[in-house]
């Protein structure tokens, strides 16, 4: 097919080409495939006559004759991405966090990104992943981005479920009632500052967003799971009309029974549960305990480097705002009893302030996060507060 293009010159392949192209427009289906296949072979053809010119010009050069042209190598396309990787674009946008200044940047993407706010460079996302990552708490929960005041219905109470015989009448008692509830979470801002000093604004490029980053984002997620924990303790033993309950148990010491008994109060749909507590009441209270047959009842997952902790077949996650020792506070429950709302998205953003500390010659960097934190399904958690 197409053997007359093996014997195409330059100037023939340029005009068949520009036939195709006029051809295309009006071309059906079929037609369609047999002129994308032609432009294939003159394009095959296209490169046999290049390699063919090039080795002719290679023998003249070592015959004595011609000269080299060197090709200038083909500028890689320019993408969104491929500019927010660049060493220079990083180096921008640290000029924009430290002055508040945003011209070097939009200048790198022009005509890639228009408007809005200035465009964070790649290595950055690899930031906010590992955040994510580390927030052991808030990354297990329900995410969603509600603009303002976020509502969520749950289930007050209900009637069961019953079994009708065919034929026989239905009474009026056994439609189901239903009575729903309604959470209102309120979004807040999380907040986390540091001042710049001399030294750091001196640092460039990767080595000041690694300073940047480390302090700031860390904080403001550690904040976020430190939200959620107070949310839990906060809310009711029993359910009300605006809020879930949270079960409470209130033993005198943990035993090797404390988690099974938690596990016990909820709900049968809270099928994924997991055991919060201090990182010192995992080693120093529970490693200690066995079960009736004398055997350890914690159990240590190595998979990657990475541990991870288990109670009576229960995954521990660790968070240090609740309290150890004689009045230890555990929480068991299936975090996707709760709902972390973002109405301006899920990543920390930085606003730069070099005014309030200029006469210190001072810059303050303010990382923020708006979310509202809340509990959102009856029966998901149980709090437990050993009570000597």
């Amino acid at each position: 097919m197409f053997e007359e293009i093996k014997g195409f010159t330059a100037e023939q392949i340029e005009t068949r080409s520009k036939e195709i192209v006029d051809e295309i427009n009006s071309a059906d289906e079929a037609k369609l495939a047999t002129l994308k296949e032609e432009l294939s072979a003159l394009e095959e053809r296209k490169t046999q006559l290049e390699t063919e010119a090039r080795k002719a010009d290679m023998i003249k050069v070592a015959q004595g004759a011609g000269t080299v042209v060197k090709v200038a190598p083909v500028a890689e396309k320019r993408t969104a991405d491929s500019v927010r990787s660049s060493e220079e674009y990083v180096n921008a946008f640290v000029d924009y966090l430290k002055t508040g200044n945003d011209t070097e940047c939009r200048a790198l993407m022009t005509d890639l990104v228009s408007g809005g706010s200035v465009p964070i460079p790649t290595v950055i996302d690899d930031y906010i992943n590992t955040a994510w990552e580390n927030a052991r708490l808030l990354s297990r929960v329900r995410r969603t981005s509600i603009k303002g005041t976020a509502k969520y219905p749950f289930e007050y109470s209900a009637t069961g479920a019953f079994a009708h015989v065919e034929g026989t009448p239905v009474s009026a008692e056994t439609e189901e009632q239903l009575v729903l509830g309604t959470v209102t979470i309120e979004p807040q801002m999380l907040k986390k500052w540091i001042t710049i000093t001399d030294e750091v604004m001196a640092l460039k490029g990767q080595a000041f967003i690694d300073y940047v980053w480390d302090e700031i984002e860390e904080r403001i997620f550690e904040l976020a799971d430190a939200t959620l924990i107070t949310a839990i303790k906060n809310a009711p033993a029993t359910a009300t009309k605006t809020a879930a309950g949270v079960r409470v148990l209130t033993p005198t010491a943990i035993t090797a029974s404390t988690i099974f008994n938690a596990l016990a109060e909820l709900k049968n749909a809270a099928n994924n549960p997991v055991a919060i507590m201090n990182k010192q009441t995992y080693f120093n209270q529970f490693m200690s305990l066995t079960d009736l047959q004398k055997r350890p009842i914690y159990d240590i997952v190595s998979a990657n480097g990475r541990p991870t902790y288990y109670i009576n077949g229960v995954e521990v996650i660790f968070d240090n705002t609740l309290a150890t020792g004689t009045n230890a506070e555990i929480i068991v429950g299936d975090l996707r009893g709760a709902i972390a709302n973002f109405p301006d998205g899920e990543a920390v953003k930085f606003v730069n302030d070099p005014y309030s500390l200029a006469e210190q010659d001072k810059v303050k960097i303010v990382g923020k996060m708006y979310v509202g934190i809340g509990v959102v399904r009856d029966g998901y958690f149980c709090k437990i507060t050993v009570t000597p």
